[in-house]
Order: structure tokens, then sequence, then C-alpha cells
């Protein structure tokens, strides 16, 4: 008489189980990652424009300068940081320059840009939706800091 032990039967029976197992819960899990990548993939987010216009004595750059991004679209903004940047000349302006920076904020996430002028100058910040819709702005005192910060609208809301 030749067979298979009981013995053999339940150690090949729970090793069939826990590889079952085992598997199930490994496409359960990257399920949930695929489908988290595809909602961030998939999330509102808004072509936003910061723009620091500096009028007065010196208005060739900006200093100390800080910006939210998102760095992937859905996901929330951070933080990037310049210690200094160059202010272009606007045509037909005198003693009034500006910077400008290109980002993309996930609706209903956090934007704003802070910078600060050389003594004597003033800056204005704007953040606009799209290159065209103002959504925050604030005027600072010459040589002080100026701080814009809005939660980007829930797109249909423009």
């Amino acid at each position: 008489m030749h067979g298979t032990s009981r013995w053999a039967n339940n150690r090949t029976s729970t090793w069939l189980a826990a590889n079952f197992t085992a598997l199930v819960l490994g496409m359960g899990l990257t399920g949930c990652g695929a489908v988290d990548g595809w909602n961030k993939a998939t999330a509102d987010a808004w072509a936003v424009t910061y723009e620091v216009t500096v009028s007065g004595e010196n208005t060739d750059a900006l200093s100390d300068v800080s910006y939210l991004d998102s760095p992937e679209r859905g996901e929330d903004s951070a933080e990037v940081t310049e210690e200094s940047v160059a202010t272009t000349n606007d045509a037909g302006t005198k003693n009034e320059s500006s910077w400008t920076a290109e980002s993309v904020i996930t609706a209903e996430k956090d934007a704003a840009i802070a910078a600060t002028p050389a003594e004597g100058s003033t800056a204005t910040c704007r953040i606009l939706l799209d290159g065209v819709k103002e959504i925050a702005a604030q005027t600072g005192k010459p040589g002080e800091r100026v701080e814009c910060a809005v939660t980007t609208p829930a797109f249909g809301e423009k």
C-alpha cells in the first residue's frame, strides 16, 4: 500500500493556504496602491503663477523667497526656497521689476509666496490661477517681507 500520510496532507494544505493568503493580501495591497496612484494622477490641479513686483530704489533682486509647489499632482504643497532671485525690469515702467514662478497646486490645497525686497523698495505679491484670475494679493512696507497665502478653490468654483 502506497499513499501519503495524514501529516503530509496537512502540511501541503497549510502551505497552500498560507501561499493563497499571501497572494490575496499582496493583490489587495497592490490594488490599494494602484487606486491611490490613480486618484493622485487624476486629481484636479491648478496652474498657479506666483508674481512679485518690486518698486523703488533697488529693484534688481528679491531675497529670502519661498513658495509652495506640489511635488506631484494630487499631493500636498511643499515649500520651495530661494536665497535670492533676480527680477526682470518691466518694459515701459521706471523703477519697477518683477519675478514670477509657475507651479502646480492640487485643488483645495495651500498656495503661498513670500519674498523680501531690498531696503527702500516695496514688494507686492500676487497668486494667479491659470495665469489670469487673482486669488491673493498683498503689498508690503518698504524693505519688509511680503506674504500672500490662500487655499486654492475646488474646480468649478473659479
